[in-house]
């Protein structure tokens, strides 16, 4: 079964990384960093099928060469954590052949990335000789700034934005979708870049666990990762078979269950009361899930200026201290020099210029000293001590933050499957009251429902039988004369959307 990953990461100075050294491992190339003044060489590196780079209409034959295109990059940006890359990381399908993922990649980069301006170096992987021999992947290096006609330009914020990943993510499972149909035909597997909550599928998700934990499995080392993993799909298995039980324990009760003639018209109220039921269930899960809509965590940076911000203080006042005393010892020198007694007396001379001369000293002493604190502070900020500080600072936040994001899951997971639910409940009573507007009066039911679906699945089932028997034209003429006498649609859907 074809698998689905599209994760994108940053190649950021700030974690000692560059992007030509980048792009040599994932090509398979030889390459030389000018500004690091450093080569690069992966030219033995086994397992890259296919490397080129994609580019814009019009970009210089210089930028489409890879070694010229990311020593450009480096060379415009100037920050010491810049991010003169990104990477795109696809899982391939195995299902294809070489030429099919090179073009389904190819498809991909030219409408998600080629396509807003950006260049894009691509390179297909093989699977490695001891892992899974499915994992056909690509790695895709995509340029952080406009091309302009000098070069490289600015940022552009719309390719920094989440939206842009999510674009991205969806785009991805759209053309693979697409491929896999053109070359598998129409049972060919589909992949969705929706989680399992978006979908209302009742399971935990696994973590990625990457080459290096992968690696210490294969090697019968039990890594964090993977044991979160075996405990993931513990649970998914124990949740699975007691839904499989309840719901073989209720199609048993439903199946034995004698039928009966029921009043269609009680039916119909039945079928009601089941959705406003489920409505109010599902607004109960809608506040629930506003409710977990709690502050983030305060950021590493917010952490940082709270805990500089008396030294940042004292910095400032030490300064202003030293102009205020700088420019009262102005205004006196002034002031003294028009005065002849002052001029005359040596001793007061002597005595106000030292006091003078004091009064600076000690201002500056109090800069300096302010200033030197302020610098220890942050150096000790930037040690394991302050990185263990703001660790700990963050850490009951973020733990509250996975804990409502587990539940907001859940409740997603719950609202989807209730929208389905409401909507069979909608259609049923639909259903039931075209038959009652077509003179039915009694629907052969069970005579006991174990639950909601059971009810809506026996009566929705029995009810569009009997619809089956009239005759098209006959259908319509009952549903508008609903229509008329309810003033709406009864055919629309009303259970609300998200």
């Amino acid at each position: 079964m074809a698998s689905y990953l599209c994760q994108v990461q940053t190649i950021q100075r700030g974690m000692g990384r560059s992007s030509v050294a980048a792009a040599a491992y994932r090509s398979g190339t030889s390459l030389t960093d000018e500004r690091l003044a450093m080569e690069f060489d992966f030219s033995a590196k086994d397992g890259v099928e296919f490397a080129e780079v994609m580019a814009p209409a019009g970009t210089p034959s210089a930028l489409q060469e890879r070694e010229a295109l990311w020593n450009a990059a480096e060379k415009r940006e100037t920050r010491k954590d810049a991010v003169p890359a990104r990477e795109v990381l696809l899982a391939l399908p195995h299902e294809l052949s070489f030429e099919q993922r090179r073009d389904l990649v190819r498809a991909f980069v030219a409408k998600a990335i080629v396509a807003r301006g950006m260049i894009a170096d691509v390179a297909l992987h093989r699977p490695g000789r001891e892992g899974d021999p499915r994992n056909f992947h690509a790695h895709i290096l995509v340029t952080t700034r406009r091309l302009e006609r000098d070069g490289f330009g600015k940022k552009e914020p719309d390719w920094w934005s989440p939206q842009l990943v999510r674009q991205w993510r969806e785009a991805w499972a759209e053309i693979q979708n697409e491929h896999l149909r053109r070359h598998l035909g129409p049972d060919a597997p589909r992949v969705t870049h929706l989680s399992l909550a978006e979908r209302g599928i009742d399971q935990l998700p696994s973590v990625h666990q990457g080459p290096a934990v992968t690696a210490l499995e294969r090697k019968g080392v039990r890594t964090t990762r993977g044991e979160r993993n075996r405990d993931v799909e513990v649970r998914n298995i124990e949740a699975t078979t007691l839904r499989r039980d309840f719901a073989d324990t209720a199609d048993r009760l439903a199946a034995a269950a004698p039928l009966i003639e029921a009043p269609i018209s009680e039916l119909v109220v039945e079928a009601r009361r089941v959705r406003d039921g489920l409505l109010r269930e599902r607004s109960g899960f809608l506040t629930a899930e506003e409710a977990l809509k709690g502050p983030r965590p305060p950021s590493i940076r917010q952490i940082e200026r709270e805990v500089l911000q008396d030294d940042r203080k004292a910095q400032r006042q030490a300064r202003f201290k030293l102009a205020k005393v700088q420019a009262r010892v102005d205004r006196v020198r002034r002031s003294r020099h028009g005065l002849v007694a002052w001029v005359r007396n040596p001793t007061r001379m002597i005595f106000a210029k030292h006091a003078e001369l004091n009064a600076i000293d000690k201002a500056k002493r109090e800069v300096r000293f302010a200033e030197r604190r302020f610098v220890e502070r942050q150096s000790w900020l930037k040690s394991s001590q302050g990185q263990a500080m703001i660790a700990a600072r963050r850490q009951p936040a973020l733990d509250q933050l996975t804990e409502a994001a587990s539940k907001r899951r859940t409740l997603v997971r719950k609202i989807k499957r209730i929208d389905k639910r409401i909507e069979a409940a909608t259609r049923t009573l639909s259903d039931l009251m075209i038959v009652q507007e077509l003179g039915g009066e009694t629907l052969r039911v069970p005579a006991h429902s174990p639950d909601a679906t059971r009810f809506l699945r026996d009566v929705g089932g029995g009810a569009r039988k009997v619809l089956a028997c009239f005759p098209a034209p006959a259908r319509t003429a009952a549903i508008a004369r609903l229509n008329k006498g309810q003033g709406r649609g009864l055919g629309r859907s009303l259970f609300p959307g998200r």
